[in-house]
């Protein structure tokens, strides 16, 4: 099991207030019913990509492609395909998706059914319970809420109970899985009007909890219902600092490859475990100005890497990692954290990238994270790291919409917000408007 490892991560003031005002607002007396969006609400999975699960399926099934695509690109582009084509769900089914990936890559009802059953078997062993979102359900549940739980997902029924049963979540009242419900004419309207038609009650006296601004929150508030935002971990994660939209940048042309899928899954973890209660970024850092964060994503990933080719500043500084203990402690719990998740892949993997946020750390650290290893370096070493710091280059994060081969290709060769990319931009804007 994966849950079972206590960890403690330190917490500041606002995470503790948006915490104890959360569990106010789920305990209120003139609440009667709370509702839960699942997925980045009450369960994780230890992805930071869209594409992760997929790529590590591809591990495993390398034949199943055609001539242009591997089987990741196949299995996005199906489910792509299959949104465009279904009218009548509030989401499409894991089987209608795999329907058309067969007829792409000609592969039999066997084959089809056999994949089918290893992602969604994949699914349920690599989801885990969120924190935060637990200790919600929990107040909910105490306080003698009717609980809801609507599963926006591809999967079905079965497959969502699996999970819940694997978090841990037993006590609610009713589970929504969209692929059971009529979509209408607005998708968010329609899965939010299955809860109120299950909440049995005015919609005043219920609150929503979810991660989307558009489904999670105006929509409940426009039906007569309270929500409340609870931000997804990864996108917590990406606005926390430089690091992911560095490591983006540093491998601009294969970072959504199956090459980089492991350093994937280590912003996944940082993310899920780290900012499971969300917080801002801190100035003049990249980890929140944290030692135990630091150490969790920058160490923790450097004891998986091959370090024999670091240059003399990251030798240094690596040194004053180790010998930092709260440092120290969040590598070790990121270590101990990865064993658990992906005990059964750990041999498959290429830990490609792992040096990178050290690197990034070497080259482009921010004031307040070099300071919390001043003590820990030569006055020498340390001055002339310092001296040595430069702005770092970022690309944009984040999870994203399906994107063809092409708005991939420029994505990579000229990221959104660079430079060339805003001239060319405004280039195609202007010919735009001749048109």
């Amino acid at each position: 099991m994966n849950n079972d490892l206590k960890i403690t991560i330190p917490i500041n003031k606002e995470q503790i207030e948006l915490s104890e005002k959360m569990t106010k607002n789920v305990k209120a007396d003139d609440i009667k019913a709370v509702s839960f969006e699942l997925f980045g609400t009450l369960v994780n999975t230890p992805f930071s990509e869209n594409n992760d699960l997929f790529l590590l399926m591809e591990k495993e099934f390398p034949k199943i492609r055609t001539a242009k695509c591997g089987f990741s690109d196949l299995r996005i582009e199906a489910e792509a395909d299959a949104k465009r084509k279904n009218k009548d769900k509030c989401s499409v089914t894991v089987s209608r998706i795999y329907e058309i990936l067969a007829k792409k890559a000609k592969l039999s009802n066997e084959i089809r059914d056999a994949l089918i059953k290893r992602e969604c078997d994949m699914a349920v062993s690599l989801v885990f319970p969120r924190g935060f979102g637990r200790k919600l359900f929990d107040s909910a549940a105490e306080s003698g809420k009717k609980i809801i739980i609507l599963a926006n997902s591809v999967y079905p029924r079965d497959v969502i109970m699996h999970m819940l049963g694997k978090c841990g979540y037993t006590s609610y009242n009713e589970l929504i899985v969209t692929t059971e419900v009529d979509c209408g004419e607005n998708r968010s309207k329609a899965a939010f009007d299955a809860v109120i038609k299950k909440e049995k009650a005015a919609a005043k006296q219920l609150l929503h909890i979810g991660g989307d601004v558009a489904a999670d929150v105006e929509t409940p508030i426009m039906k007569g219902a309270k929500a409340l935002l609870l931000p997804d971990t990864a996108s917590v994660m990406s606005r926390s600092g430089r690091l992911s939209g560095y490591l983006r940048a540093a491998r601009i042309y294969d970072y959504d490859t199956a090459e980089f899928l492991a350093l994937h899954l280590a912003l996944g973890l940082y993310a899920a475990y780290v900012f499971d209660i969300p917080q801002t970024k801190s100035m003049h850092s990249d980890f929140c100005a944290n030692a135990y964060i630091l150490g969790f994503i920058v160490y923790g990933c450097c004891n998986f890497a091959d370090i024999s080719e670091l240059d003399d500043t990251c030798t240094e500084i690596l040194e004053a990692l180790k010998n930092h203990p709260e440092i120290r402690r969040g590598g070790e719990d990121f270590n101990e954290l990865f064993k658990r998740h992906f005990e059964a892949y750990l041999g498959k993997f290429s830990y490609n990238g792992f040096t990178l946020p050290l690197e990034m750390l070497a080259r482009h650290g921010g004031s307040m994270d070099a300071g919390l290893l001043k003590a820990y370096m030569p006055e020498k070493s340390y001055k002339k790291w310092k001296d040595g710091i430069t702005d770092a280059v970022t690309a944009p994060t984040g999870k994203r919409t399906e994107q063809n081969k092409l708005e991939k290709l420029a994505d990579r060769m000229f990221p959104p917000g660079t430079k060339v990319r805003n001239m060319a931009e405004g280039v195609l804007f202007k010919l735009k408007g001749k048109l």
